[in-house]
């Protein structure tokens, strides 16, 4: 105490006073700037949230009023046929204009059936975006659906954010749709050896637990191509192939992919219809 007070005395006697602090950042003046980050915070999320649902279903909306227009052409009886063909081309390129906008929008496959009957116009766009299964057909079967499931190693629930396709080691995985070869993942744990895939309007494909990687880095790739073949690599505990589907960054349910490009296809060698308007 001796100590401190002769300090103070000679401090006095020098003419030394203490020197006076900057302003502090207080506790009104903290709550008051937390307080407009949480307003501005709250007013990009809902305001921005609400503007792009607002867009996004009206988007849906006009694409359904020109599917149903599509439908009532083709199942005109108008003696006319130059005048319903001629419609029905200025109906498919207001679609065009709209297209590459709503694929963007949607956040998964279920706005999909607005298109079904464009598609038999135009079914190479299905090569754009995922509409396949990246197996051969009946060479297969699904041993885990996305979503919550207890996991076969931790045997505790968990999210399943992909689908999981049972085959034979060594079976070719194809790409299903064209795209770019984002990245060549290697990991003892997870997905393991994976592929992912970045195609057109916002979507991704991820392959887990491959065995073979047969492409690289920054490849472009058609669909049905081959890329890899079937493993069990990292957190796995038999061959099969993880199939993912990411959407403007997150996953969805790929399953609603997968008969896609098959129905469409289907319905134009049964109508006969594939030099009606086909690209």
């Amino acid at each position: 105490m001796i100590f401190f007070e002769s300090t103070i005395f000679w401090r006095k006697k020098v003419g030394v006073t203490k020197p006076k602090s900057a302003k502090t950042f207080g506790k009104k003046e903290f709550a008051y700037f937390l307080f407009l980050i949480i307003m501005s915070l709250f007013y990009i999320i809902w305001y921005g949230f609400g503007i792009s649902t607002q867009r996004l279903e009206d988007t849906t909306v006009t694409m359904d009023l020109y599917e149903e227009r599509l439908k009532i052409n083709l199942g005109s009886t108008l003696t006319d046929s130059h005048l319903v063909e001629r419609e029905r081309n200025q109906l498919l390129m207001a679609i065009e204009e709209r297209i590459v906008t709503f694929l963007y929008q949607i956040p998964d496959f279920s706005y999909i059936g607005s298109l079904e009957t464009y598609l038999k116009y135009r079914p190479q766009l299905l090569e754009q975006f995922p509409s396949a299964v990246p197996l051969e057909k009946g060479n297969y079967s699904v041993t885990s659906n996305y979503g919550i499931r207890i996991h076969p190693i931790s045997e505790k629930k968990k999210k399943h954010y992909g689908i999981d396709l049972a085959t034979a080691s060594g079976k070719y995985v194809y790409a299903s749709a064209s795209g770019t070869i984002k990245d060549i993942l290697y990991s003892k744990k997870g997905y393991g050896t994976h592929i992912i895939i970045k195609h057109r309007f916002g979507f991704e494909t991820l392959y887990g637990h491959l065995n073979k990687v047969l492409v690289r880095k920054g490849q472009k790739v058609k669909q049905h191509e081959i890329i890899g073949t079937v493993g069990s690599t990292g957190s796995s505990t038999g061959n099969h192939l993880h199939y993912e589907i990411l959407k403007n960054m997150l996953q969805i349910d790929p399953k609603l992919s997968f008969n896609l490009k098959k129905n469409i296809y289907t319905h134009l060698i049964e109508s006969n219809t594939t030099d009606n308007g086909v690209e």
